[in-house]
């Protein structure tokens, strides 16, 4: 149930790739998307992830933005609040800071704030709504 509750969250704020044809660099960017999304709570280095694909970072945030009509950092913020709402559920013994830090953010009012404005409830409230 709760793997399906993730899923159904997920899906719910995926954003559809492009259907047109896309450039070396946009494929190169799309294929770093898993990683940069299994990496998310680490310090996010723009500059690393425009050399990994080979671009500048100002043609990589042009790209990504073309690619996945979303800015890096939008995308690196949606992939750590949807871990820290797994953890959330999956621990519910382990305190708010803690999964603000896990989750790649500096302190838990930051975390707070950003959990706050993109599901419109509290991670205290989300925990205990979806809690199962």
């Amino acid at each position: 149930t709760l793997t399906y509750a993730v899923l159904a969250e997920f899906v719910q704020h995926a954003v559809p790739l492009k259907s047109t044809r896309t450039s070396k660099a946009e494929s190169r960017i799309l294929g770093l998307l898993p990683q940069m999304q299994q990496e998310a709570c680490q310090p996010f280095l723009l500059q690393d992830w425009a050399d990994m694909a080979g671009v500048s970072s100002y043609y990589f945030c042009k790209m990504f933005k073309s690619a996945v009509e979303m800015t890096p950092m939008e995308f690196i913020t949606r992939s750590r609040l949807q871990m820290a709402k797994q953890w959330l559920l999956e621990r519910p013994t382990a305190n708010i800071g803690q999964i603000a830090e896990e989750a790649g953010y500096p302190n838990a009012s930051y975390f707070n704030r950003q959990f706050l404005a993109h599901e419109g409830m509290t991670p205290t409230d989300y925990r205990g709504l979806y809690h199962i």
